[in-house]
């Protein structure tokens, strides 16, 4: 799947261009921008492998923004998209990929994606491996220099990887020490926790100096923040997917996978870190609002397969949830497989009656009769 960001003074302009690219499939667009200072600040966390930007825009040129994006992802391409021939010169002299004049015409866009696919794809077709480092927080909490896991940081304390995941989780804002320790050490008395504190700061700074990585603590007045330079952190891309507005033409497999690829745990799952609930909370209750506008976007495309996985998702995350269970049901109803319907209304049976003593809603019972009969029916006339 290649990622794709779109930069474009013109609304209009944006949305023409997004429908295209999806019409083309093969396509993530992971942010649609206006504002291209905004665009440049946000690649920085965001994992592209190509930007279509138009050149003329009054808050920052295309050209400037492009030299600016290539600073902090030299691997990304470049594709000018402008109603003006004459900066053809100029695009092509920062190495941009391509040039797109408007109004673009599908079937030049398509030799201009191919183009893309090629040069991030390789001869093989297959992506090669991102060796980026990274920030990850999703499903655990590890800061890697490569995708291999020999790769990861390795803590010397808990309290080290905890006081790296909470500067992480402030997003790059200073701390004050204060707060840190409260969050950190809240059982100890103030002199104590501030020289943990100081401890742990020492740690990983040579934690992070000998592993190479370009991020660095710095010391901010009376507190401390981590600047993670060009490092690639999931969550602040996945934050961005799922606030982006769930409009119809944003919707489609790809945003489904790449929401999928992204979540794959809970916020810092399994950590122990007590200062995380509210922001893991938030972003479980996204994810789900998310998932059920792509289950709804994908039933009325009568993409019947993909409604299920998502419907599938949230109901092993929300056990017991009867509407999301009932939809699941009729669903695998609509489908032809009552035994995985009757299967799903069992497993709803188990977590509500048995787990939460509670009785089924009428509505709940109401389809599981329906099922039976029909089921009954189907048996008796054959």
């Amino acid at each position: 799947m290649i990622r794709v960001v779109l930069i474009d003074d013109e609304e209009h302009a944006l949305d023409m261009l997004e429908i295209m690219l999806l019409e083309l499939g093969n396509v993530d667009i992971v942010g649609k921008y206006m504002n291209p200072l905004q665009a440049v600040q946000d690649i920085k966390q965001l994992q592209v492998d190509a930007v279509f930007m138009d050149i003329e825009m009054p808050v920052m040129k295309g050209v400037d923004a492009a030299r600016a994006i290539q600073t902090v992802h030299p691997g990304v391409h470049i594709i000018f998209t402008t109603a003006y021939a004459e900066y053809a010169i100029e695009a092509f002299e920062i190495h941009s990929l391509d040039y797109l004049l408007k109004p673009i015409k599908l079937e030049r866009l398509h030799h201009s994606f191919k183009r893309i696919e090629e040069a991030v794809t390789g001869s093989n077709g297959e992506h090669e491996v991102n060796d980026d480092p990274r920030i990850c927080c999703m499903g655990g909490f590890t800061v890697q220099s490569g995708k291999a896991e020999s790769t990861q940081l390795s803590w010397r304390t808990n309290k080290e990887k905890e006081l790296c995941a909470f500067l992480v989780h402030r997003s790059g804002r200073a701390v004050e020490r204060a707060v840190i320790t409260e969050a950190l050490w809240p059982e100890s008395d103030a002199e104590k926790a501030r020289s943990y504190l100081h401890t742990c700061i020492s740690l990983l700074r040579k934690n992070i100096r000998e592993s190479g990585l370009p991020i660095a603590v710095q010391k901010t007045g009376n507190g401390y923040m981590l600047d993670c330079g060009s490092l690639i952190c999931d969550v602040l891309e996945l934050e961005q997917l799922l606030d982006k507005p769930l409009e119809e033409t944003g919707l489609g497999l790809q945003r489904l996978e790449r929401i999928v690829a992204l979540y794959k745990g809970d916020y810092m799952e399994d950590c122990g870190f007590n200062w995380v609930y509210p922001r893991r909370e938030k972003l479980l209750d996204k994810y789900i609002h998310s998932l059920r506008k792509l289950f709804l976007f994908f039933k009325k495309k009568g993409q019947l397969t993909n409604a299920k996985e998502c419907l599938g998702r949230i109901v092993a995350i929300s056990p017991d949830s009867e509407q999301d269970s009932r939809e699941l049901m009729k669903l695998h109803m609509e489908m032809g497989d009552r035994k995985e319907a009757i299967k799903v209304y069992r497993q709803l049976e188990l977590e509500v009656r048995e787990r939460l003593d509670v009785e089924l809603e009428l509505e709940t019972v109401g389809l599981y009769q329906q099922l039976i009969s029909s089921n009954f029916r189907i048996r008796s006339g054959q």
